[in-house]
């Protein structure tokens, strides 16, 4: 429970006064049975309405102000409900941000999509219950026990006797329900993961016709979370249905004892009346608690899981160095291999080789062979399992990540764009990127034209994804993007793979004939764009196995001289 405790802060106060007032409420609610009793036994039964109207104003009194102190115990729960649960939401998500791309994809995006909204919804009703029932229930079920003492010692016995029971159905309803509703939500994860992907892949799956089998997936992951939220409601199912059994059970009791101490002359009506109010009100209360251990369980499965997110540590530990800005970078690896989580075999073994500055490597080999893997540990995106990764020297592990993000433009194939305008696009929200950065990154990415198109210009908005912009305006604005903060080495991971070879070849000479010439290092499969570039890493099965120029290749290089005859000779594009 730490979580919330560490976000109850400036709701300290609302927190508190919720309780408060609901016991306020609870201490109008236990003294009404015993002025109704008075009423009974000193007025109605005496014939003396003058008591009886005279208590009638007491009785006003007391529910007027009940209901104000409900009003405002309601109030303050919600709001600290809302405000505690909100800077959970915050601090799940600030974690998140923090997260290696290793530990998100350990984790997957339903996993953490439903954590930050069903689950802390959980929370935010599990807290409002919790601030309003826990102290008011159980301190009626046991100011009803007490006060029944008062009016009749010997029948009190009746009251603990329930009181005991339920306690112990409830506590064992508890120890078992956090597990099951555990389960529920993970099934719940599992859901939504299919969804998620099924909905991504839609065009595919119509395309290939596979809707009845993903029909038949999500029905086999939907009856799983039925069957776990069945069995996470089986001990619910019986709770409230056991609380009224025995509370009934406790009330035939009482009133078959209290008609045999009425007829002994030991009890009056009015205190009969008011042991069964007693009785009714532990009834109630025990219902409102049977409802809130259900909640609360349920919350406290979602805190336990949010807590496991917070508790991951970041397994790339990064430094406070910085990298020069706007300066070409050197790279360096030292024997760097990698395996990626859950995989038994290496991506890449024993990658050894250094970058200078300013100067073009292309990376190139078939598909599977660790170019891109090569290239997300030169970007930081993931940390070397074995080996050294430096740039400009310094072991990439003691490079703060804020210098990594200033320093490194990485541009992926598939390019993701999110709604708002081009320029906020490009930007990201980086304020060191101006308008003219954004301006001279379209220039260099052949991305001008595709912002001429519009009428708008940079300000033109275009929805999630991208839609309407082709494959190939997606990938420059992607170049665009890493261009535009002037890094001083530029990774462009197949993203000319969706551009002609016109534009593409503009492209490149754009960047070898910048003002401020970054080290750029083009990952493809395809020859004709990295023939041009000062030197080539051919990689095969995670492995190096030629370094250099494009004409050296081709003389000492078997498999570059095969991929050459079919790329080029072969006229591929």
């Amino acid at each position: 429970m730490r979580l919330i405790f560490d976000h109850i802060g400036k709701y300290k106060a609302a927190s508190i006064l919720s309780p408060v007032f609901k016991l306020l409420e609870a201490c109008f609610e236990l003294t009404v049975p015993l002025i109704v009793a008075g009423v009974i036994d000193n007025g109605i039964k005496k014939n003396d309405m003058d008591y009886v109207w005279s208590h009638v104003p007491i009785l006003v009194l007391f529910a007027v102000v009940g209901f104000a102190s409900a009003i405002t115990a309601q109030y303050f729960a919600a709001y600290s409900a809302c405000g505690i649960s909100s800077g959970i939401r915050k601090s799940l998500h600030d974690k998140l941000e923090t997260l290696s791309v290793s530990d998100y994809e350990k984790i997957g995006s339903s996993g953490l999509v439903t954590l930050l909204t069903s689950d802390v919804n959980q929370i935010q009703t599990g807290i409002n219950l919790f601030l309003r029932l826990l102290l008011r229930s159980p301190f009626i079920v046991i100011g009803a026990c007490v006060m029944a003492a008062v009016v009749k010692p010997s029948m009190a016995l009746i009251f603990v006797l329930c009181t005991a029971i339920l306690a112990v159905v409830i506590a064992f309803n508890m120890k078992f329900s956090i597990k099951r509703h555990k389960e529920a939500r993970e099934g719940l994860d599992s859901l939504v993961k299919k969804t998620s992907n099924g909905i991504a892949g839609e065009r595919v799956i119509r395309g290939f016709n596979k809707t009845s089998e993903d029909y038949a997936k999500f029905e086999t992951r939907s009856k799983a979370l039925k069957s776990s939220q069945i069995k996470a409601s089986d001990f619910a199912s019986w709770l409230n249905p056991l609380t009224y059994a025995v509370v009934n059970l406790g009330i035939c009791l009482l009133i078959y004892r209290g008609s045999v101490h009425f007829n002994a002359g030991d009890l009056t009506d009015g205190q009969v009346v008011a042991l069964y109010n007693y009785m009714s009100q532990i009834l109630i209360e025990l219902v409102k608690l049977a409802n809130l251990i259900v909640s609360v369980s349920r919350a406290y499965a979602c805190v336990k899981r949010a807590e496991g997110l917070m508790d991951v540590v970041n397994t790339q530990s990064k430094g406070a160095q910085v990298l020069p800005l706007s300066a070409p970078l050197s790279v360096s690896l030292k024997n760097v291999s990698f395996t990626y989580q859950g995989n038994v075999e290496e991506s890449v073994k024993d990658l050894t080789f250094d970058i200078k500055p300013g100067e073009t490597i292309g990376i190139i080999g078939s598909t599977g062979c660790g170019k891109s893997t090569a290239a997300s540990l030169i970007a930081g995106m993931y940390s070397a399992s074995e080996g050294d990764v430096l740039i400009n020297g310094i072991n990439i592990k003691d490079i703060s990540l804020s210098s990594l993000a200033d320093s490194i433009g990485l541009s992926l194939q598939k390019t993701r764009l999110f709604k708002g305008s081009l320029k906020e696009n490009i930007s990201l929200g980086r304020q060191k990127v101006s308008l003219e950065d954004i301006k001279h990154s379209c220039t260099l990415s052949m991305s001008d034209d595709v912002v001429a198109s519009k009428k708008e210009g940079l300000d033109y908005v275009i929805s999630d994804g991208g839609a309407g912009l082709s494959g190939g305006q997606r990938q420059r604005i992607g170049i665009a993007r890493a261009l535009a903060g002037n890094p001083g080495l530029v990774i462009l991971d197949d993203s000319t793979s969706a551009l002609d070879w016109g534009t593409e070849k503009k492209l490149l000479s754009n960047l070898k004939n910048n003002d401020i010439r970054p080290t750029t290092i083009l990952i493809s499969q395809k020859v004709r764009t990295c023939m041009n570039c000062d030197r080539i890493i051919l990689m095969d099965d995670g492995k190096i196995e030629a370094i250099a120029p494009h004409e050296e290749l081709l003389k000492i290089s078997e498999n570059y001289r095969y991929m050459n005859s079919l790329q080029i000779k072969g006229g591929a594009s």
